[in-house]
């Protein structure tokens, strides 16, 4: 079974046109058809039902597109280990991060210290709050750089804060409250204030919540609102406000006013979290780095997206 065959068969599965498919991989229709019909003859089975009108996969072919498309995975996973291992990669690590709790500064810190260590790679996933943290405890990233409150999470995990993140009120631009220098929770009282949780696991947005809620607040979860993109969409069309984090003021595109609440218990911390029984040596070590090199950094040099050249790093 050639590997080649696999990606012509996974791609005709998914356009059903073998003219398309042949293009796709500079090779005549009647050498794709061959390479399909050796594919078939070599499982014993009809893959594809093609007349002259339409080709559609069979049973039995729907069934092997999820197989093949393992085995090209694991394919394609062994040959980057090789090629890390030509290239002397002795270790990876693999960081979660939020989108926009973090600028510039990161791939830059990064890069410093693979130039120090040549034989450590980095890797690096997008992900919400709770994501981050599930990923850790599941093995899937080595490092995530998240929020956190300093008073948890001790018994499993280390964290080091860089800078403090805080809760706001994210209000429309044409709201009653979007030209206010802060807010207070009485200022709330004639709202509907959405909690949206993009990610239900452990997440950060409940204590605000509660509190809110003590205070005679209408607050109001909506799981509808998926993503921080969708929750900014949903308050302009709407007209309400909203609670968070100020890091996703990024997704605001100038439509949505991020306000101060007056008063404590807003703010988390910022930085690296990582598993106390990490097993990858170079974590640590990477950490280290990071607050050396960062040593003098401020809130808005961790934030900003104006190019590692502006940075103050050591």
């Amino acid at each position: 079974m050639k590997i080649d065959t696999l990606y012509e068969f996974l791609l005709l599965a998914s356009t059903l046109n073998y003219t398309e498919t042949a293009k796709s991989f500079f090779v005549s229709q009647p050498v794709l058809s061959n390479h399909i019909a050796g594919l078939e003859k070599e499982l014993g089975v009809r893959l594809f039902n093609r007349n002259s009108h339409a080709v559609e996969l069979t049973e039995v072919g729907a069934i092997f597109v999820a197989d093949a498309r393992k085995i090209v995975d694991d394919y394609e996973s062994a040959m980057g280990r090789i090629a890390h291992y030509r290239e002397g990669v002795t270790s990876c690590v693999t960081i979660g991060f939020l989108l926009g709790s973090y600028g510039s500064f990161l791939p830059e810190v990064c890069r410093r210290y693979s130039v120090k260590h040549p034989g450590t790679e980095f890797e690096f996933k997008e992900l919400e709050i709770g994501a981050v943290q599930r990923g850790l405890s599941q093995g899937t990233i080595d490092v995530g750089f998240t929020l956190f409150s300093e008073a948890g999470n001790s018994n499993r995990y280390e964290f080091r804060c860089l800078y403090r993140d805080r809760y706001k009120l994210a209000v429309p631009k044409s709201h009653r409250l979007a030209k206010r220098s802060s807010v207070t929770i009485d200022d709330l009282r004639d709202e509907v204030v959405l909690a949206p949780r993009f990610d239900s696991f452990r997440s950060t947005l409940t204590q605000t919540s509660v509190r809110l809620r003590n205070a005679g607040i209408d607050v109001r979860n909506d799981d509808r609102i998926v993503d921080a993109a969708a929750l900014m969409a949903t308050l302009v069309s709407s007209g309400r406000v909203a609670m968070a984090l100020d890091h996703l003021s990024v997704y605001g595109n100038g439509n949505v006013v991020f306000v101060p609440i007056e008063g404590t218990g807003f703010d988390l911390c910022a930085g690296p979290m990582w598993k106390k029984s990490q097993g990858n040596g170079a974590v640590e070590s990477f950490i280290s780095f990071l607050a050396k090199e960062t040593k003098g950094f401020s809130r808005e040099d961790y934030l900003s997206r104006q190019g590692a050249d502006t940075l103050p790093f050591e």
